[in-house]
């Protein structure tokens, strides 16, 4: 892997596309109940990186189509506004209070507000994904929902154990690669790319997906609290066992069982924190990260070579290569 050759050059392309879709995530709110106003200020006026509508838009340069800005900027917006949802209600499930360095709206507000909040926001997304054109983009909204949702699930209802590799890679695929797939394929579909051209951007979607989780889950053992944007160690605390952690206790009841224990005190897990980190856990799954990062750039080599494909490279530079 080649480090990105400026940090965040990929969104140089498609900068006056990501300026109006903040613009609109702000005025999501407009004339909604007055907490869901002021929750839409708190959520967008702080905007996290914005990889996803930057896939979106960045995607759809691959397709003669390409030239209706306004049904990709719904398409961007809308798969934008699901993935904050789903971060909304992920945080009541978590009992999260802080995320990119913000108090969540759980801890700003209450879990019930939360829970309204997360449920108007997918709303939302849904009406702005029904007017697209094409019912397979439509469908493919609607399908990355279940996705999530199957995910956390999967995830809530998971016996207490040390879940293997493959159960692991499955739930990551539906909680987060689906996302990010659907941003890749549903835009190239929007505009009109040939069909090899839209396959080949899901699996770099999916792909991205699955290296930008295993990263983040690295990063959640081994990275700064304050780059990190959340507090580290969280998933440990609460006894999901994510790869890094996976691969430091296979072969190790005893640190597998206490792994997926729930509710640890900060102590417990400040001390497991430091025998994963002296594992082999973190490096291999860095690699995994770094395998799926390989596999998403190939798919790029079958795409015209346009600057959008090196940006979508640089995009998944970075994505292995964050701190937050």
């Amino acid at each position: 892997m080649q480090a990105a050759r400026v940090e965040g050059s990929f969104y140089a392309p498609v900068q006056a596309e990501l300026a109006e879709l903040q613009r609109r995530l702000v005025e999501v709110g407009a004339g909604a109940h007055p907490t869901f106003r002021a929750a839409v200020r708190h959520l967008f006026t702080s905007s996290g990186k914005l990889l996803r509508p930057t896939l979106v838009f960045l995607s759809s340069r691959f397709g003669s189509g390409a030239r209706d800005r306004e049904i990709v900027l719904n398409l961007a917006q809308s798969l934008e506004l699901v993935h904050t949802a789903s971060l909304v209600h992920d945080d009541i499930v978590d009992r999260a209070e802080v995320r990119r360095n913000v108090p969540t709206i759980n801890a700003t507000w209450n879990d019930d507000v939360a829970l309204i909040v997360g449920d108007y926001l997918f709303a939302k997304a849904y009406a702005l994904a029904a007017v697209l054109p094409k019912p397979e983009v439509i469908a493919m909204v609607a399908q990355t929902v279940f996705a999530l949702c199957d995910g956390e699930l999967g995830e809530v209802t998971a016996p207490v154990a040390l879940p293997s590799e493959s159960a692991y890679f499955e739930r990551i695929e539906l909680k987060t690669a689906s996302l990010y797939a659907a941003c890749c394929q549903g835009a190239a579909l929007l505009a009109d790319a040939d069909p090899e051209h839209v396959a080949l951007l899901g699996a770099y979607g999916t792909d991205l997906g699955l290296a930008f989780q295993i990263t983040d889950d690295v990063l959640d053992l081994v990275g700064d609290e304050e780059d990190f944007g959340k507090s580290v160690g969280r998933d440990l605390a609460e006894g999901m066992a994510t790869l890094p952690m996976i691969y430091a206790a296979n072969g190790d009841p005893s640190l597998a069982a206490r792994v997926v224990a729930p509710g640890k005190d900060p102590a417990e897990v400040r001390e497991l924190l430091r025998i994963i980190r002296a594992s082999d856990g973190v490096g291999r799954a860095r690699e995994r990260a770094l395998g799926f990062h390989d596999r998403a750039v190939r798919a790029l080599d079958g795409l015209p070579a346009l600057p959008e494909r090196d940006a979508l490279r640089d995009v998944a530079d970075f994505v292995v290569s964050r701190v937050r």
